[in-house]
């Protein structure tokens, strides 16, 4: 029973640990603004028959800014999703891998903003400096993050948005096999905008919708909306 209240009291010291740093890194960014850009945002969203999603964010950030420690990415729900799923969120962080060299993990600490909306700070291993160059891969898991789309109760949306403009975004979301959705772009205009929907089948038998965007504006949300087919006449 000791050993229990031991263990209990070391979680308890690093999550407030942990929820503290967060705390004062958002505050930073508040006081101070972002000083790092989005070069590139590649993302992967799978989503479960049961709702679980799976996503992989490879981006790369450019410092503007003489040192930078820190950077950090919003995640969130568009449902009444329950809080009894926090504790089963996973955000991990690490280098990209590169001829077997890389792929080791980062620091990272969060604070939910609102209920169903997360915000992670990754800690890098090095400073880095102005003008200079970062690449990061995140993944993210989701419990029932699209439970009420993959019940048909509704429509779901990926969403993103920068707060400068990004060269290259690239959206992919892998639905379950087998499955036939209907979708369409959020946040773009034809003959205005720079980008490409498409959708394709991969070896597994999944669907696959796509979304390019080139030189997005910023503070521009764009994205994939999806919805099941409506039921024949």
């Amino acid at each position: 029973m000791v050993d229990w209240f031991r263990r209990r009291r070391k979680a308890w010291s690093a999550d407030l640990h942990s929820s503290l740093l967060a705390y004062y890194c958002d505050l930073i960014e508040m006081e101070h603004g972002k000083h790092w850009r989005v070069q590139a945002w590649l993302q992967e969203v799978r989503v479960s028959e049961n709702g679980d999603v799976h996503q992989r964010m490879s981006f790369t950030v450019v410092a503007e800014c003489d040192r930078l420690d820190f950077v950090s990415l919003h995640d969130g729900v568009n449902w009444d999703w329950p809080e009894k799923y926090r504790d089963r969120v996973r955000v991990e962080v690490r280098t990209p891998e590169r001829h077997g060299v890389g792929g080791t993990r980062l620091d990272v600490t969060h604070r939910w903003i609102r209920k169903g909306q997360i915000k992670a700070f990754v800690h890098l291993d090095r400073p880095i400096f102005r003008g200079e160059e970062f690449t990061l891969v995140a993944d993210v898991f989701w419990p029932e993050k699209c439970l009420p789309f993959v019940r048909g109760d509704g429509p779901d949306s990926f969403l993103v948005s920068f707060g400068d403009i990004t060269h290259q975004v690239e959206f992919r979301i892998v639905l379950p096999k087998r499955w036939a959705v209907n979708f369409e772009h959020l946040g773009l205009t034809p003959g205005r905008d720079d980008y490409a929907l498409t959708a394709s089948v991969n070896r597994e038998g999944s669907m696959v919708a796509s979304l390019t965007v080139r030189d997005l504006p910023g503070y521009r949300k764009v994205g994939v909306k999806l919805d099941t087919p409506s039921a024949p006449a």
